[in-house]
């Protein structure tokens, strides 16, 4: 009973909040006071109607589309590596997964800051898009990990000996069986660089995303346009995740039928 009561209390602590966000955005005041006065969708209308909001928005939408086929397709090469890999290597590779995890993304923002000046890159959503695959790519291979032990070589083994190349095993055997989870993992990695503010602060120049474009609206004053704004992206972060989830729970169910046919 305890235990259901703290668990009740420590998701109330979590939920609640989110809660209030979402109704004060259709607050019809400007102020954040009960009780509420009106319900307005003004503050929605609004978001559409600010040319710099929507440049924000598009910008977002892009880098987080660009570092999710990186992650991508970084994420497979990767995992290649992993399967062909010894004991050794593959504890090497692990531990560079969690550096990047490990550290504070402060400290992740300055060294990538650095980076790009000692070789002359000129801050952009380049340097944006590169920052948020360093931050997503170890992720995603964490996750994969779960995915590769469970990987039995000797399917790759059965393919060349039945005369086909290393491509086409890639292509017909190896792919087919971490697309799933790799696709999943990408869309997770969209949703982790749209809304990364953090490192996005050091490297984005004079570019501006849209957490950075929030935090500049509360450096100035707060109203229910931002609560509108985060509502959107939490709607949109949380489909984004429901979808990573529905894919891997149909390949989850796929293989289940599977086994059960053999």
């Amino acid at each position: 009973m305890i235990l259901r009561v703290t668990v009740y209390l420590i998701m109330a602590f979590l939920l609640v909040p989110l809660a209030l966000i979402v109704l004060f955005s259709f607050n019809e005041s400007s102020s954040f006071t009960f009780p509420i006065k009106g319900y307005s969708m003004r503050w929605y209308a609004q978001i559409f109607s600010d040319p710099q909001l929507a440049s924000a928005l598009w910008k977002s939408f892009w880098i987080a589309t660009l570092t999710a086929i990186i992650t991508f397709i970084l994420g497979a090469a990767a995992s290649l590596a992993w399967l062909r890999l010894g004991r050794n290597g593959r504890t090497v590779l692990e531990v560079l997964c969690i550096t990047p995890i490990a550290l504070p993304g402060l400290f992740l923002g300055v060294s990538l800051l650095v980076l790009a000046s000692q070789v002359g890159v000129q801050l952009s959503m380049i340097t944006i898009v590169i920052s948020h695959v360093v931050l997503a790519l170890p992720m995603l291979m964490i996750a994969m990990r779960a995915r590769l032990v469970l990987f039995d070589p000797n399917l790759e083994e059965a393919s060349r000996d039945l005369g086909a190349s290393q491509v086409l095993t890639f292509r017909r055997v190896t792919l087919p069986l971490i697309a799933p989870t790799l696709i999943s993992c990408a869309v997770l990695s969209f949703a982790l660089s749209f809304d990364e503010f953090v490192v996005t602060a050091f490297v984005s120049g004079t570019e501006t995303t849209l957490p950075m474009y929030i935090w500049s609206m509360m450096r100035r004053t707060v109203t229910p346009l931002i609560n509108a704004i985060s509502t959107l992206a939490m709607v949109f972060t949380i489909a984004i995740i429901s979808i990573a989830l529905a894919i891997a729970a149909m390949k989850r169910a796929t293989n289940l039928s599977s086994r059960d046919a053999a």
